[in-house]
């Protein structure tokens, strides 16, 4: 599973910048929406942090694990709970998007990356990387 993580990071920052390119187009075409579509930009990537903390906590433990160590620490529940308070904020007082599509933003990552790695556990292995891109 360790090996999975970093393919599913990788995947999960295409994903983040496919939105963040759909919110810059929606930016150029539907300027009225600019509240809605910049919170969610930097909800996503409020979003995306949280996704990096996470992945390198999990490393960590599982880390420790492997050597023996008992770890003190959780997945750091707090840590992702603060960065995503400080993307709400910066999205609502300092550049006055909208704080729903900022929840919004914060969440539709993890639930993206949530997904994958369900699709990624039911998909058969096949004997190829999940990393593998076709290149030789």
């Amino acid at each position: 599973m360790k090996e999975d993580l970093p393919a599913l990071l990788r995947r999960t920052t295409r994903i983040t910048f496919f939105f963040l390119s759909l919110g810059c187009i929606g930016f150029a075409i539907m300027p009225d929406y600019k509240s809605y579509l910049g919170g969610f930009m930097i909800g996503v990537i409020g979003g995306l942090l949280g996704s990096f903390h996470l992945a390198w906590k999990t490393s960590r433990i599982a880390d420790n694990a492997v050597i023996g160590r008992k770890s003190r620490s959780g997945f750091g529940f707090i840590s992702r709970a603060a960065i995503g308070v400080l993307a709400a904020l910066v999205s609502v007082e300092m550049l006055q998007f909208n704080l729903a599509a900022t929840a919004a933003g914060i969440l539709a990552i993890p639930l993206v990356t949530l997904l994958l790695g369900l699709f990624t556990i039911r998909r058969p292995k096949d004997g190829h990387s999940t990393d593998e891109r076709g290149e030789k």
